[in-house]
C-alpha cells in the first residue's frame, strides 16, 4: 500500500482545464472509431520522442492486470483494461508525478476513500466507481458506470462532490494525451538549453525525487 500526503488545498488548474471541455464531446456514431481502437492510437501518439519513446510504452502482464483488476470491486472496463494493457507500466513524461501506473495504481480507492473521510464529505464512492488517478494526495479521477468506455469524474480537495468530466474514459484520455504532449513539447526544449548553461548562469532548475529519496537534476 503506498501512502500519499497533500501538497495543496483546494482544486487545481487540471480540473478547471478538464471542467471546460466536460461534456460537449459529441457521441461517437455507429462507424465511429472503437473505444480500443482509440486507446491504441492515442498511445502510439505519446511516443513523439519528447513525451516518451517507443521503447519508453511499458505495458502489464495478464497478472498484473488480474492484480489491478481484484483491488477494486469495480470491474475494469475494455477501454481502460486497453490503456492497462498497452502503457499500464509507464510512459516516459506522460502524466509524470501522478498516480496511475502500477504499482502506484493499487490501493488508490482505500487512498480515495480515505481523502473523503478525511474531509468528511457527504460524497461516497460507490462499489462501481473505480479510481484509476490521483494527483498529490488532494485530487483523484474514477470511472462511473457501465460498459466498455465509462463516464470520467474527478474529486477535488474543497469540494464537497465529484463532478464528471467526461463522458467516456476514451475523452478523458484524449484530452490528457494532447495536454502533455503540448506541455513537455515545450517544458523539455527549454529544460536541454537551460542544462547546457554554467550553472552561475542557469535561471531554473528541475529536480525529480525518487523512491529511495535520492534528488537529481532531470525532468
Amino acid at each position: 500500500m503506498q501512502f500519499w500526503k497533500k501538497a495543496k488545498q483546494g482544486g487545481s488548474q487540471r480540473e478547471s482545464e478538464n471542467a471546460i471541455a466536460a461534456s460537449a464531446t459529441p457521441p461517437r456514431g455507429a462507424a465511429g472509431t472503437s473505444s480500443e481502437a482509440l486507446v491504441r492510437s492515442l498511445v502510439a501518439s505519446l511516443a513523439d520522442g519528447t513525451t516518451t519513446t517507443a521503447d519508453g510504452l511499458r505495458g502489464l502482464s495478464a497478472e498484473e492486470l488480474d492484480e489491478i483488476e481484484r483491488d477494486q470491486p469495480a470491474p475494469l472496463g475494455a477501454a481502460y483494461a486497453c490503456f492497462l494493457r498497452l502503457v499500464g507500466g509507464g510512459a516516459g513524461h506522460f502524466l509524470q508525478g501522478s498516480d496511475v501506473f502500477y504499482p502506484h495504481v493499487i490501493g488508490l480507492r482505500e487512498a480515495a476513500d480515505e481523502l473523503l473521510r478525511e474531509n468528511q464529505e457527504p460524497f461516497h464512492l460507490r462499489s462501481s466507481d473505480r479510481v484509476i488517478f490521483m494527483h498529490q494526495g488532494y485530487q483523484f479521477d474514477f470511472l462511473r458506470g457501465e460498459g466498455p468506455d465509462p463516464e470520467a469524474w474527478t474529486y477535488s480537495e474543497g469540494h464537497t462532490e465529484a463532478s464528471r468530466v467526461y463522458i467516456r474514459f476514451t475523452d478523458w484520455l484524449e484530452a490528457n494525451v494532447r495536454q502533455q504532449r503540448e506541455a513537455w513539447a515545450r517544458l523539455v526544449p527549454w529544460y536541454e538549453v537551460e542544462q547546457q548553461k554554467p550553472s552561475d548562469e542557469r535561471r531554473v532548475y528541475f529536480y525529480r525525487h525518487h523512491p529511495d529519496g535520492s534528488v537529481t537534476d532531470e525532468l
